[in-house]
């Protein structure tokens, strides 16, 4: 008898699973402001990265560790944006044989340019610039800020121009 009780019953309103939308990529909407926010943090991005080899110039190594931190907390929120209304939108939208192609190269850009910063990121978290490697971190935080600005580039370039209003597609 208890058995009954506590067994789940559905809800006499609700849809069957195979009629419910799927959660994979819900429907979002278009902002007007979204293309210029993700362009504003890509340029925020480079200047921390651009203010953390300047530190570490000056022998500020402190300061490098804190803005190597922002940059990763900035970055992260900044994938987590694009994942969670850029790809979203281009998916529901974006129609034709290649669409499946291209949010595929969007994709793997954003991994490539996460995975540049990654490993940098990493081996300075736990090897703090110092006096010691001052000089090594110049130079790759030199090649990882190229390799950064090459990606945000090709996103801003390839991807961010497909993010249109709904009537445009």
């Amino acid at each position: 008898m208890l058995d009954k009780f506590f067994r789940k019953h559905p809800k006499k309103d609700a849809l069957p699973k195979a009629a419910q939308a799927p959660a994979e990529h819900p429907q979002v909407p278009y902002d007007p402001g979204l293309i210029a926010a993700l362009t504003y943090q890509h340029r925020a991005l480079v200047m921390q990265l651009d203010e953390a080899r300047n530190a570490a110039q000056d022998g500020a190594y402190e300061e490098v560790k804190d803005f190597l931190e922002q940059f990763k907390t900035a970055l992260a929120d900044h994938m987590k944006q694009e994942s969670a209304q850029l790809y979203p939108y281009l998916v529901a939208h974006l129609k034709g044989e290649d669409s499946k192609d291209i949010l595929k190269d969007m994709r793997t850009n954003s991994a490539i340019i996460e995975r540049s910063v990654e490993g940098f990121l990493s081996h300075y978290g736990g090897y703090p610039v110092s006096d010691v490697n001052a000089e090594r971190f110049d130079i790759e935080i030199e090649g990882v800020t190229g390799e950064f600005c090459d990606g945000i580039e090709r996103e801003e370039a390839s991807f961010y121009t497909l993010y249109m209003p709904p009537e445009s597609y």
